[in-house]
């Protein structure tokens, strides 16, 4: 019986450690798509390009804290879509991409590399009723 143990016993830690891996890019995923849409929803209302990506990088970083497995310093929100002109028609709308480096380096031994690639994108309407031009 110690015979057999010792024979299972180095696959069940690898399985083990494949649902860790797994679970780990899924908890990631679901941060990134969360922090994805709040960064969507600041950058609606701000009232320029510049502003909208600060808002967008805030609320990503706000989300993506030290809960999260991003690398610190490796988040990413560029903004997309945003109007140029003063008035916003109904159907305009912001995308934000999030993205950062998520932390893989226990899971090496799988042939994970150190770090991994993920991200996270998402589409919000432009608020209309928020004040765009230089009187704002």
């Amino acid at each position: 019986m110690s015979v057999e143990l010792a024979v299972i016993a180095p696959g069940l830690v690898l399985l083990l450690l494949l649902v860790a891996a797994a679970g780990r890019v899924v908890e990631a995923q679901g941060h990134i798509d969360g922090a994805a849409r709040d960064a969507a929803r600041a950058a609606s209302l701000a009232g320029s390009q510049g502003q909208a990506e600060q808002f967008a990088l805030q609320a990503a970083q706000a989300d993506l804290g030290p809960s999260s497995w991003c690398v610190s310093g490796s988040v990413q929100a560029p903004v997309t879509g945003f109007p140029a002109a003063e008035f916003v028609t109904a159907n305009t709308n912001v995308t934000v991409t999030v993205s950062c480096a998520v932390s893989m380096s226990p899971f090496r031994l799988l042939g994970f590399s150190a770090t991994m690639h993920v991200s996270g994108t998402a589409i919000a309407p432009v608020d209309p009723f928020s004040c765009r031009g230089p009187q704002c």
